[in-house]
Parts: structure tokens; C-alpha cells; sequence
């Protein structure tokens, strides 16, 4: 019954693939077990840089449905003709071209660049690639590449990259709005991969991707697995490829790493060679191409798999599968903290501010960092604010780092430190990344040891596991359209203050509905928590804050860590898709609850 909704192309690709594997493997069945074992989702496409330069829309069209290679981008200024002057008419007519067949149009590649440091060219090249960002959503396309693309002589290489980021940002922004990427070619004076990592340091918009080139610069340095790594967490939709059987290259390498990440875009054959029938060498390249995916997947080396933490300047990045999961910043800070939190489906569902700008984002509550856990009240000692009347919580030393298939850890101690630089306390923080195909779980256990005396954890509602949410997950705001659901059932702005084992917030992140749910541990003091849950963003777990969620004298509340002792408290962090109720959170719940 799902084929009925299903898209002329969708059903031509199909009947495609299903002839070539059919005639590789001999049944429907070998097929489904082949791509069990591929496990790739890859597609392979024409570049038309010389293989279709003079090949018209119909023409190359047919080539690619003859040659199962299903998806081009179209360069400019060839036979094509796709080209920002095309009228209202001749975009409908490529775009239904493309619609009534088994190829995609992928994007538009075009050579508009943003190094030059004449402003007046500048703009141009900004306003010309804006131009073609549009005519590729017309025609029926899903991005445009463009390039760095040099580091003129007489200036300085940080303000040149500086230029090229804020180029890209802003032509990033004008694409998202239309629905169409932008990609950064790796090309010319900008190929070695540092720099393109610098360049995109700058260039944060989320709608900006780096587009793999297969240069000979990728080799350089530490090589090719350490310049891949570089910008890898930042791949747009397409990759550039020359062909595979000739030269040096290492494309089975190369090949291998997409295979490890898991990388679901398109690989594009740009293609230097002037064969005699281009047909037959498009289907060679794809068919070589196939075998190197088989031979990457068969060897069972998927290096980007599992829970991978490593350093990064001064913080420590857990990756999942080969992607950006978190940033531990626990180095110069006024308290550790996690930041971005990218949620499954590849965006960040945090706030952006104050560790940088962020669109729609209120600029309040400083110390509202992204994620972490601290109190307001620590020995009189406010830990929860900052600045000259708060304390900081320092980080001391790590007991374990630890990458693995299932799951990562990162545990380490810290000292909670007043104004006057007396330590009141000390932490154990033991921190569990996990490897799963329907969502992203993260523990946080924290042991507070009375190490300098005893503790009083004081009655406010300025505490305590918390995190800040992305804006248009919020409840209130000009962006906000998100809603928050607890455990026994309250909803939105009546869940503040209310004690719950769990609670669910949940929003749209850029058109897709994604939600955080915090889980309390059943062994947790005072279990189950309150929750200093606001319509703002703000989500805390607080077992501490009773007289100001339910009333009555101050202290009510307090917890008190005799000297010497010790205390635990254990969550859980369910970043998943959809509500409450399609991600199943009342039933992970329990699942955790179980947990010792």
C-alpha cells in the first residue's frame, strides 16, 4: 500500500536499481540482503564538467538513465543552458524534465567565489551566487557549490578567511530560506583542508557544507584520515570525485571513511578524461565505485563506528558513529558545561548565546550555558550565577576518557571554589555517551564529597541538572512553538515547580519536531524531583527548591552532606524525534528506572 504515494521518479529509480542489482546478485531477495550488508546510503552522480559539458537537458538525461547513474549537477556556462536568465517558463520546463525521470537534479555548480578584497566584486559574487540559489530551487534543486577561493598576497590570510566565512554565512541564510544548501567547494589557494576548517569555523550557518574535492592537498600534513577528520562533522550533501581507476589517489581510503560515517549524500564524478563513448566510462566509474562501497563495508572496519571522545583545543568532542555529538568545555570556564548538543536530526537543540550568536535567541541568563549542572546555593555560596558574587566550579583532573562501540565515557573531578578562592566541596562527575539507532542518551552522574567540611545544599530553585533550549522550542516568544509534558501528566507552563520522574520539552528545530526529556533516577534523594521547568527554555531537574515550589519557610528544603561523606545524584538525557508520546519516553523511562 506505500507505493501508491510514492513519485514517477521514486518508482523509475527503483525499477532501476532494482535491474542492475537484479542482474549482479539474480534475485530481489540477494538485493535486500546486499544492501543489509552495504549498509550505505550513497548515491552515485555526474559532475558535468566534461562528461556532459555539451550534452543538452534531454540528452543528459538520457545518457544517465542509460548509465544508472541517477543525479547531476549541472555546471554553468555548458550546453545545458540552466542559467539565471532562463524565464519563469524554461525553470518549470527543466524542473518537470527532471521530475518526469529517474535523475535528480542535484544543484548548480558555479564559480562565485569570495576572496577578493575589491568590495565592489565582492557583492557581486555574493548577489550572483544568491542568484543561482534561487534558480536552483526553480528548476527543482537542492544546493549550489561554490568556491573559497584564493588568499590574495597583499592580505592577511585570517582576515581573508574571515571575509570568505561572513560570505558564506550570508548567503547561507538567504538559501535556507529557500530551501536550498550551499556548498563549499574544497578548490584553488584554500584546498589545504586547515584552511577550509578555519574557513568554516566562521562560517557557522548551518546551511553551509563543505564539499570533499579528492585534491592532492588532502595528503598533506598528518594525511588523508586527519584532514578528513578536520571538517568531516561539517560535510554538506555532495562530494566530488575524479575518476576512481586512475592516478594515485587513494579512493578506496577515502572511500572507506565516507563508509565509516555513515555519509548519506550524494558522491559526484567530475570527470577529466575524454573517453569515446562517455556512457560506457560513466558506467564503469559506477560500477568500480560500487565495488570499493562493497569492499569498505565487507572488510567490517567502520572506523567512524561507535563512541569516539577526543581532544579538541580545550575541550573534549564526543562523536557518534563518525558525527558531532557534543563538546565537553571544562577549560577557562565558570563552570563545565556541554556545548552545542546536536539532537538526531543532525541540528543543535540548545541555545547558541552566549557562546555565540544565534538567530531568534534572548540574550539573558549568561550563565544559562547549554547543558550542565551546578546550584545556588552551596554554604551560603552561589554557584548557579556569574560573576564577582558567584563561585566557579574548576575543573581538576580526569580519571577516565574512553571511547568504545556501545558507549563512551568521560569521568572526571572538580572543586567547587567560593569568591574568595576556598574550595566549600568537591566533585566526582561520571558522564555516558550512547551508540543507539533510535535516538541519543547521555547519563550524568555527579557524587558531591563534603571533602572540606560539612554541606548544605540550601532551598533555592536556582539549580540544578539543566539545560537551555533552542528557541523555537520554547514555549513563549515570537519563535516559540514548542510545549513541555511531565510524567503525571501536567502540561506546558503547570509543570513548573511540580514533582515528576520525568519530564519531556519538545519543539520544532528547523522543521522538525525534536524533544529533551530528562529522566530522575529512582535512587536519587527526594525522588521524584521538581522540576525548574520555564516557558523560556530553561529545563532543570531541582530537588532542592521546595519552599519556592511549594511554599513554606525557607531551608525546607535543604539537603545537608555531613563532613566527609558523600552524595549521588543520577539523570538521564533522551534527545529523541517527535513528542513525548512517538518517542516512546515514558517506556525508556522505565528502561532507565531498572538501571542500579
Amino acid at each position: 500500500m506505500e507505493g501508491f504515494g510514492r513519485t514517477r521518479r521514486e518508482f523509475l529509480k527503483d525499477s532501476i536499481y532494482f535491474g542492475v542489482a537484479a542482474g549482479v546478485v539474480g534475485s530481489a531477495g540477494d538485493l535486500l540482503a546486499m544492501r543489509r550488508v552495504l549498509g550505505s546510503r550513497m548515491k552515485f552522480g555526474l559532475v558535468t564538467y566534461q562528461w556532459g559539458k555539451d550534452w543538452d537537458v534531454p540528452t543528459l538525461i538520457a545518457n544517465c538513465t542509460k548509465a544508472k547513474v541517477l543525479g547531476v549537477e549541472l555546471r554553468t556556462q555548458h550546453a545545458h543552458k540552466v542559467e539565471a536568465n532562463l524565464s519563469a517558463a524554461q525553470r518549470r520546463e527543466v524542473k518537470t524534465r527532471f521530475a518526469d525521470s529517474p535523475v535528480e537534479l542535484v544543484g548548480l555548480g558555479t564559480n562565485f567565489a569570495f576572496h577578493d578584497p575589491n568590495p565592489t566584486k565582492l557583492k557581486q559574487n555574493i548577489e550572483g551566487a544568491k542568484q543561482y540559489l534561487k534558480l536552483s530551487a526553480d528548476v527543482g534543486g537542492s544546493g549550489v557549490k561554490v568556491k573559497p577561493n584564493d588568499l590574495p598576497k597583499n592580505v592577511p590570510h585570517e582576515k581573508t578567511i574571515e571575509q570568505i566565512g561572513k560570505s558564506l554565512n550570508e548567503i547561507g541564510k538567504y538559501g535556507a530560506g529557500i530551501g536550498q544548501e550551499v556548498r563549499l567547494e574544497v578548490h584553488g589557494g584554500c584546498s589545504p583542508l586547515p584552511i577550509i576548517k578555519a574557513i568554516m569555523d566562521v562560517a557557522d550557518h548551518p546551511n553551509v557544507g563543505v564539499c570533499w574535492n579528492c585534491n592532492g592537498q588532502d595528503l598533506e600534513g598528518d594525511g588523508l584520515e586527519h584532514n578528513f577528520n578536520l571538517v568531516k562533522d561539517r560535510f554538506g550533501d555532495t562530494v566530488h570525485i575524479r575518476e576512481v581507476n586512475i592516478g594515485n589517489y587513494p579512493y578506496q581510503e577515502m572511500m572507506n571513511l565516507f563508509v565509516g560515517m555513515d555519509y548519506d549524500g550524494w558522491i559526484l564524478l567530475e570527470a577529466r578524461t575524454n573517453p569515446k563513448d562517455r556512457v560506457a566510462a560513466l558506467i564503469e566509474q559506477r560500477e568500480v565505485w560500487q565495488g570499493m562501497i562493497a569492499k569498505a563495508q565487507a572488510s567490517g572496519t567502520r572506523r567512524g563506528a561507535g563512541v569516539k571522545i577526543s581532544e579538541a583545543g580545550k575541550t573534549l568532542k564526543v562523536q557518534i558513529n563518525g558525527k558531532l555529538f557534543t563538546e565537553y568545555n571544562y577549560q577557562d570556564v565558570p563552570r563545565p558545561f556541554f556545548y552545542p548538543v546536536i539532537g538526531p536530526t543532525g541540528v543543535n537543540v540548545t541555545r547558541n548565546w552566549p557562546m555565540k550568536e544565534g538567530k531568534d535567541e534572548a540574550q539573558d541568563h549568561v550563565h544559562h550555558k547549554s547543558l550542565w549542572f551546578t546550584h545556588g546555593e552551596v554554604n551560603g555560596q552561589d554557584f548557579w550565577g556569574e560573576g564577582g558574587r558567584s563561585g566557579k566550579i574548576v575543573h581538576d583532573k580526569f580519571v577516565k576518557v574512553e571511547s568504545g562501540a556501545k558507549a563512551g565515557v568521560i569521568e572526571d573531578k572538580n572543586k567547587w571554589v567560593a569568591r574568595d578562592g576556598k574550595v566549600v566541596c568537591t566533585d566526582t562527575r561520571t558522564h555516558k555517551f550512547y551508540n543507539r539507532p533510535d535516538g541519543r542518551m547521555m547519563d550524568f552522574e555527579i557524587t558531591i564529597h563534603a571533602s572540606e567540611g560539612k554541606v548544605v545544599l540550601g532551598d533555592t530553585k536556582e539549580g540544578s541538572m539543566a539545560i537551555r533550549l533552542a528557541p523555537t522550542m520554547r514555549l513563549k516568544g515570537k519563535v516559540g512553538k514548542g510545549h513541555i509534558i511531565n510524567s503525571e501528566g501536567d502540561k506546558d507552563k503547570t509543570t513548573w515547580g511540580k514533582r515528576a520522574a520525568w519530564c519531556d520539552y519538545y519543539g520544532p528545530v528547523e522543521g522538525k519536531t525534536v524533544g529533551v526529556a530528562i529522566f530522575d533516577h529512582p535512587k536519587n534523594p527526594k525522588h521524584p524531583t521538581w522540576w525548574h521547568v520555564r516557558d523560556y527554555g530553561l529545563f532543570a531537574a531541582n530537588p532542592f527548591g521546595v519552599h519556592n515550589f511549594e511554599g513554606g519557610k525557607k531551608g525546607v528544603g535543604d539537603i545537608v552532606i555531613e563532613a566527609g561523606k558523600s552524595l549521588t545524584f543520577k539523570y538521564r538525557f533522551y534527545f529523541h524525534k517527535g513528542d513525548a508520546k512517538q518517542a516512546q519516553v515514558a517506556e525508556n523511562y522505565r528502561v532507565y528506572a531498572a538501571t542500579k
